[in-house]
C-alpha cells in the first residue's frame, strides 16, 4: 500500500522524507488523542455544598402533624388530637458541588528595574451529578419548627397538659413556650 504512495518518489533520500513526515503525522494522531496532564498552577478541586430549596415543606409538616397526633392519642386521658405546625424554612437539599479555582501569580522586572506584578484568579463552580443527571445531595436540611398547636380532648387536666407539652417539646426539639395546648371541642 504504501508503495503505491511512493511511486513517484523514486529518490531514496524522497522516500526517507516521506517515511519521516508520514511518521511525524501519526505520531501527531496519536499524541492529540492521548489526555494530557493538566499542571499544578494553583488548581485546587474540592467538594463544597451548595443548598436548593425544595417545595416539600408541606408534605413534611403534614406527615409529621399526623404522626405527632397518632402518638399522643395513645397516651392516657388525651383523646382526640389535632396538631398544627408552623415552620420558619422550607425543606433544603445540600447538593455536592466541584470547585475549582486557577490562580495566577506573575512578576515582571523591566529594564529600569521597576517591578509589574499581575494577578489572576479564576474560580469555576460545577454541581456533581449522580447517573441520569440527578444532583448528588450530600444532606437534607428539614424545615425549622417554630411553633405548636395542640388540640387535645384531655387538655382541661393540668397533668395531661403538661405531658402533651413535655413530648412535643422532647420529641419535636421545640422550647415549651413555642408550644400552645388547648381543649378540643367535642
Amino acid at each position: 500500500m504504501l508503495d503505491k504512495l511512493f511511486k513517484g518518489a523514486k529518490d531514496s533520500k524522497k522516500q526517507k522524507y516521506l517515511y519521516l513526515a508520514i511518521g511525524i503525522a501519526l505520531l501527531g494522531i496519536v499524541i492529540t488523542f492521548i489526555p494530557a496532564k493538566q499542571p499544578d498552577n494553583g488548581h485546587k478541586t474540592q467538594n463544597a455544598p451548595i443548598a436548593h430549596v425544595s417545595k416539600d415543606s408541606t408534605s413534611y409538616e403534614e406527615t409529621l402533624e399526623k404522626r405527632l397526633a397518632d402518638i399522643l392519642e395513645k397516651m392516657e386521658g388525651v383523646g382526640q388530637v389535632e396538631i398544627m405546625l408552623t415552620t420558619f424554612s422550607n425543606e433544603e437539599k445540600v447538593l455536592a458541588e466541584e470547585k475549582t479555582q486557577n490562580y495566577q501569580h506573575q512578576e515582571e522586572k523591566d529594564e529600569s528595574g521597576g517591578i509589574r506584578i499581575s494577578e489572576r484568579n479564576d474560580m469555576q463552580n460545577r454541581i456533581v451529578l449522580q447517573s441520569g443527571n440527578t444532583p448528588f445531595i450530600i444532606k437534607e436540611n428539614k424545615p425549622q419548627i417554630e411553633g405548636v398547636l395542640v388540640l387535645a380532648e384531655g387538655a382541661d387536666s393540668g397533668v395531661v397538659k403538661a405531658q402533651i407539652i413535655e413530648s412535643v417539646s422532647n420529641v419535636l426539639q421545640v422550647p415549651v413556650h413555642k408550644i400552645s395546648v388547648f381543649k378540643k371541642q367535642n
